[in-house]
């Protein structure tokens, strides 16, 4: 059974240096992400930072030259140069249609390239190497788009309109897990290929969205309508599974080799139709812990890594990590959470009184301080305070224990005398059966700072009788256990959309069965302000509509709303073209596709 759920612009910083922020990539539409660090500073192309532990003389931290842009004279460019990243764990799928964390978002812009694209300011406009042309009706209800012609996927054969057909009509089909991708795919009501080049999309509605709908993965005709009779989850069978790991793309590299639990390989696609790939290859290291990701770095095995909070403040200042590289700080819009299903599946969440007494039971003071060594600002619902979607009379959670006893109170849940838990009697299988209020919540393996997190909220609501279990997963176990929906609650993060309406996906109660409501929300008010944003055409009022429904969510604390964490990253001394936007230094474009390294490097 279903259950309805119904700036602050202040820095968390000790010294100010300067401030400045970036903008985004699609993550289709938002990336369910491993919550490893804090947000408490600014960087853009010009090395400027906010920071909370550095100082102006630290020279470390955002140096100019780690955001100069590839000179105009290519001699200077060292075009045989490898680029080795890091990855927290193996991916899923290499298949961009199925592809729904971060993990796999970085393989995709490296892999695939689409009809379309957005900058780090999530503005958005056609790609240059692939489409001609983008045009929409005057009455919004559909587009035309010509492609390029000539263009080809990694093994020669032709990319053509029917390829992006085929992918529509895979993203659509319920067989096919594509969770992330319907997001706003599902705007469209019909594709067809006209031509060979050219595309038409017909619209479900007259949406102010309906160019973003049309921002979805593309996958190879010619590859995966072999197998789709025997297997149309295109994710199950033989066949599947191995074109899954070694994909055929369109993008600026191409797939070479993949061991699990070790490498990726990547190698520059001579023939890609857009601007030269800067290096010869790409090798993504899969190194799960966040420790032995900083030793990697400082061995100079790999050339960025994301830093916990741990390792920004307290790891980084030692001398084999400046012979390796320097620091990258910047504002981050992502936000950790720890989400509480509601969906009735448990007898606790689906009680607005008891989501909003776990609420109130978390100290975010001491989080912030101890577990992201205040780099981290409190985060104030799904849009980040400097967004333009965000809602100014949102009223925080205080820190009241007291005051989240009586929500319980309320709510039935009692304190026995004897052992000081609480309990309630509730209907179990037709049964009335006194349970005790004890909960769990699932923790992703790569995470340094969940366990943190979770054991400071564990010791806050046992003070109120609440019990609060923490399992550490995998992270492909961890999201198999969201998909499923086998869990009480979990703790995790979600990257900013580059439109708010990708935040259907999440939160409208439609997104429950096929896509990404994991925790069951659904409130009326809510869904009526996402349809009122898709059909809202002025810009300010839009906003204003997304800004409403945050607070509405935000009271209603389907999620606990713990920090927006920043960009904390190292990049090796070689490095060069970083540029930063509200997700970190990957997913929009050119993003990593501007890295490169100068011949003297070498």
């Amino acid at each position: 059974m279903r259950v309805m759920f119904g700036r602050y612009r202040t820095f968390l910083a000790l010294l100010l240096i300067s401030a400045c922020c970036g903008g985004c990539r699609r993550d289709l539409p938002e990336t369910n992400t491993p919550d490893e660090g804090g947000a408490g500073a600014s960087g853009n192309s010009s090395g400027s930072a906010t920071s909370g532990i550095a100082t102006a003389a630290d020279a470390f931290v955002n140096p100019p030259w780690l955001f100069e842009r590839a000179p105009a004279d290519s001699t200077k460019v060292d075009w045989d140069a490898e680029l080795r990243l890091s990855l927290r764990g193996n991916p899923n799928t290499l298949n961009p249609v199925l592809m729904s964390s971060a993990v796999e978002e970085r393989l995709k812009e490296l892999l695939f390239d689409y009809p379309f694209i957005f900058d780090a300011k999530f503005r958005w406009s056609i790609n240059p190497a692939m489409t001609e042309s983008f045009v929409e009706s005057g009455d919004h209800r559909s587009a035309t788009l010509v492609m390029k012609n000539g263009l080809t996927w990694h093994d020669g054969a032709p990319l053509t309109a029917h390829d992006v057909v085929f992918s529509w009509e895979q993203i659509m089909d319920e067989d096919v897990p594509a969770r992330s991708a319907r997001g706003g795919t599902d705007q469209i009501a019909k594709c067809t290929a006209v031509d060979n080049q050219t595309v038409r999309f017909d619209f479900a509605e007259p949406y102010a969205t309906n160019k973003w709908g049309a921002l979805f993965a593309i996958i190879p005709r010619h590859i995966y309508e072999v197998g789709k009779t025997d297997d149309p989850t295109l994710a199950r069978s033989k066949y599947h599974v191995t074109h899954n790991r070694s994909p055929i793309g369109n993008g600026p590299y191409r797939f070479v080799s993949w061991e699990s639990d070790d490498r990726i390989v990547l190698e520059r696609w001579k023939d890609y139709p857009g601007r030269k790939p800067f290096f010869a290859k790409i090798t993504l290291r899969i190194i799960p812990i966040a420790q032995a990701r900083l030793l990697a770095f400082e061995r100079g095995e790999i050339d960025e890594a994301e830093l916990s909070p741990e390792q920004f403040a307290n790891g980084s200042d030692t001398t084999s990590f400046r012979k390796a590289g320097v620091k990258g700080l910047g504002s981050h819009w992502r936000f950790n959470y720890i989400g509480l299903s509601g969906d009735g599946s448990n007898p606790f969440f689906a009680d607005r009184n008891v989501r909003r007494a776990v609420s109130h039971a978390v100290n975010y003071d001491r989080i912030v301080s101890q577990v992201f060594h205040g780099l981290a600002r409190r985060a104030r619902g799904i849009f980040h305070p400097d967004s333009p979607m965000y809602h100014d009379g949102i009223d925080l959670f205080s820190f009241d224990l007291k005051l989240a006893g009586k929500l319980l109170d309320k709510a039935g849940w009692a304190i026995d005398s004897d052992d000081g838990w609480r309990y309630k009697t509730v209907e179990v299988g037709g049964e009335k059966v006194r349970t005790r209020l004890t909960f769990t919540v699932n923790l992703a393996q790569p995470s340094t700072t969940s366990p943190l997190v979770a054991a400071i909220v564990a010791e806050d609501l046992k003070k109120i009788g609440v019990e609060m279990k923490s399992r550490v997963l995998e992270w492909a176990t961890f999201l198999e256990h969201l998909r499923n929906r086998e869990f009480e609650a979990f703790m995790s993060a979600w990257n900013p959309p580059v439109d708010p309406d990708y935040g259907w996906n999440v939160w409208h109660s439609t997104a429950y069965e096929s896509q990404r409501n994991y925790v069951g929300y659904a409130d009326k008010r809510v869904d009526d302000l996402f349809a009122k944003g898709r059909k809202c055409f002025d810009h300010d009022e839009r906003m204003g509509y997304y800004a409403e429904l945050s607070k509405i969510i935000y009271d209603d604390a389907p999620y606990v709303f713990l920090v927006n964490s920043p960009i904390l990253w190292a990049f090796d001394h070689r490095l060069r073209g970083v540029e930063f936007s509200p997700r970190g230094p990957f997913m929009f474009e050119p993003g990593i596709r501007n890295w490169w390294m100068p011949v003297s490097a070498r």
